[in-house]
């Protein structure tokens, strides 16, 4: 805009400044090209600072030039393009208003200075100044819809991003919930096999080994089942951590309501006797649901050999045809304060079959067993259909 007020101004400078000192003419024209380079930053400032130099200009010249026509559209253009309302009229305003007084005081707007003639010469310039401004709105309006855009794509991908750390966030408390229940089964399962084999190493050297064994297996189960948590939180690939559950390891799937038998005789040399009713197919439960059942059961058989030693447990899998139950029962213990010890325990374990259940749109109730006086977990847990 300077540039080009510049440019103007010299090719303009001949006529208008006719009958006075160039140096009047020059100065006003430097001046407003100055004043042009902060329109971006100070536009009021600067059409204050315009205003004043073409009051000037009239003043001192005594008649409208291309120059001070060419600052007018630049004007007209900044009210459109860099104010809000009202600056924006009111500047509008005294651009029209300054104009026609321009145009209908100068003593050379046209041969013979006829009031017709001069109020045409001024109409003129209104139209000119009002499509610069219908210009300048477009423009205006254009770039507002594109920041808006850039401003709601902004949006959108911090609450993607958010979307995507919280689903991450919660996938990692999965994986430790995960991890919490595979150390504490297979810790418990250890301790129960180690404590048989004891007993029976000397009586009975064949189940001692079958002990052994199953202390080996367990072992190395859980080493690499917690290696490939490990390995999934390790991960920068948030993506990783948004799979489900049983994927995140094909060649060592997470093990579901199927493997119920494996899990039941990872304690039978503990001193508890635990016994598994399974009421419908197994293989028809979802395997997000299966999973979720199956460590709520591990859960809480590990919770009964843990604090209600040598108590029977009874484990019943009822499946329907959009909903599986779960009823694990164990009876009071040989020592009375056990169950009261376990009633009090609220740790991590209660906390995350609650939490898995719920997230299924499922039911869980764990509590004291008014029948057997013992420890009652049950569950419900239903599913969509395919």
């Amino acid at each position: 805009m300077a540039v080009l007020a510049a440019l103007v101004g010299g090719l303009a400078q001949s006529v208008a400044s006719s009958g006075v000192e160039p140096w009047v003419y020059w100065g006003i024209v430097a001046v407003c090209c100055a004043t042009l380079l902060v329109r971006n930053r100070m536009p009021r400032v600067c059409l204050t600072i315009l205003a004043a130099l073409m009051l000037l200009h009239q003043m001192a010249l005594h008649q409208p030039s291309a120059f001070a026509a060419t600052i007018c559209i630049i004007a007209a253009y900044t009210t459109q393009t860099r104010l809000a309302p009202p600056w924006r009229w009111s500047y509008l305003v005294v651009i029209y208003m300054g104009t026609a007084w321009a145009i209908l005081t100068s003593t050379e707007v046209v041969p013979g200075a006829v009031w017709p003639n001069r109020a045409a010469v001024a109409m003129a310039a209104w139209a000119v100044i009002t499509i610069t401004v219908l210009v300048g709105s477009i423009q205006q309006r254009n770039r507002m819809r594109t920041e808006l855009a850039a401003e709601r794509a902004a949006i959108l991908e911090g609450q993607y991003e958010m979307a995507q750390r919280l689903a991450a966030a919660e996938e990692r408390t999965r994986i430790a919930r995960e991890m919490h229940d595979i150390l504490g089964h297979s810790l418990n399962a250890i301790a129960v096999q180690a404590e048989g084999a004891r007993y029976v190493i000397r009586s009975d050297s064949e189940r001692a080994d079958r002990a052994l064994a199953d202390i080996g297996r367990l072992s190395r189960t859980a080493v690499d089942e917690v290696h490939d948590l490990l390995n999934v939180l390790r991960t920068e690939d948030d993506r990783a951590l948004q799979r489900p559950m049983h994927t995140l390891n094909e060649q060592r799937p997470t093990p579901t309501l199927n493997d119920l038998g494996t899990l039941v005789g990872s304690f039978q040399h503990s001193s508890s006797t635990v016994r598994l009713r399974v009421d419908g197919e197994l293989s028809t439960v979802p395997p997000q649901v299966s999973v979720a059942a199956y460590r709520v059961v591990q859960e809480s058989l590990t919770n009964a050999i843990r604090h209600a030693d040598r108590a029977p447990v009874a484990i019943r899998i009822s499946v329907g045809t959009r909903q599986v139950r779960l009823l694990i029962i164990n009876g009071p213990p040989a020592n009375p304060t056990q169950t009261l010890k376990q009633a009090h325990t609220h740790g991590h374990g209660i906390i995350g079959m609650r939490e898995r259940i719920r997230a299924l749109g499922g039911q869980i109730d764990v509590g004291p067993d008014p029948t057997t006086g013992g420890w009652r977990v049950s569950a419900t847990v239903p599913w969509r259909a395919a």
